[in-house]
């Protein structure tokens, strides 16, 4: 099965030790994608990155964990995107990005193959790669083509407060494309959930005739899954945590892998969901463990060894 992941790729600098900050590949749809490669899957990234130092770093750590890069492409006119994240007592991270003139944020409909995205057997995107003009008309259309096409289309939307101009418009862009019936699997956060309604439950039944599987995650306790209109509550292995960045992509990227398997979703049985979502949760608390994001995405056969 194919999964193609468009979005957002950047470089994570990670503050390891006072100023001192290390570069480390990221971007959550690239995060995902090398997931799932390593994993086994076939995934491909759509994405835009500058002719630099980064961004051939981007690329090779990418091609390494075996993702099909041919459709990144390399821009003279921007520089490669860059995220600066900083670690708490917890491994819990602050952002600060240098994005307003990111490759990734102009690339246009024009510069894509579209035979790409209308092969796709899963496309999968985030919420950053709406948060300007351009990179949300962009968005949009692979969306459309997407659906047309019988994707099955996967959404995980981060909330960065610093790339937005206010927190109303990052919320009313970031559910659009559910409520426009662009989505099928929905993952989100506790706190992002929260920042709609005051519990879960009351977000689900907002949204629970517009997806066909929502997944929250609540960091070391677990994750939810909502499915045929019931709810189940799956728990985590406990693990010493060194760095939360890019769990919620492994978590994402081993919930694709694992349905791609399956497609489609009507062919899933609420067993399967749920261990599903428990190797989703040990592959994203095995990630916690080292630094990093595609640093850190364990093996698969890890995962089976916890599971």
């Amino acid at each position: 099965m194919k999964i193609v992941c468009f979005g957002e790729v950047l470089i994570d600098f990670l503050n390891v030790k006072d100023n001192l900050f290390e570069a480390n590949p990221g971007g959550a749809p690239a995060n995902v994608a090398a997931a799932i490669a390593k994993f086994g899957g076939k995934s491909y990234l759509i994405s835009q990155v500058g002719n630099d130092m980064f961004g051939k770093m981007i690329l090779d750590s990418l091609s390494a964990c075996g993702v099909d890069v041919s459709n990144v492409k390399m821009t003279d006119e921007y520089f490669t995107t860059l995220a600066f994240v900083k670690l708490d007592s917890s491994g819990e991270r602050s952002f600060s990005f240098s994005r307003k003139y990111g490759a990734d944020v102009y690339l246009k409909v024009e510069d894509i193959d579209m035979n790409i995205v209308r092969s796709a057997d899963i496309f999968h995107f985030g919420s950053l790669s709406m948060t300007y003009e351009q990179n949300k008309k962009t968005t949009l259309e692979l969306l459309k083509i997407a659906r047309q096409s019988g994707s099955t289309i996967s959404y995980d939307p981060n909330y960065r407060s610093s790339l937005w101009d206010s927190q109303k418009m990052a919320l009313d862009t970031m559910i659009e494309p559910v409520e426009n019936g662009f989505v099928d699997i929905l993952k989100m956060s506790e706190e992002e959930v929260l920042l709609y309604e005051k519990s879960v439950d009351d977000f689900y039944n907002r949204i629970k005739d517009k997806v066909k599987i929502f997944l929250v995650t609540f960091g070391e306790k677990g994750s939810m899954a909502f499915f045929r209109g019931k709810s189940y509550f799956v728990d985590t292995i406990k693990v010493d945590v060194v760095d939360t960045t890019g769990c919620g992509d492994c978590f994402v990227g081993m919930v694709l892998y694992e349905i791609s398997k399956s497609l489609p979703i009507e062919n899933l049985s609420e067993d399967e969901i749920i261990k599903i979502v428990r190797k989703a949760n040990i592959a994203g608390a095995l990630c916690a463990t080292k630094k990093g994001a595609i640093p850190a995405i364990p093996e698969y056969n890890q995962v089976l060894e916890w599971l």
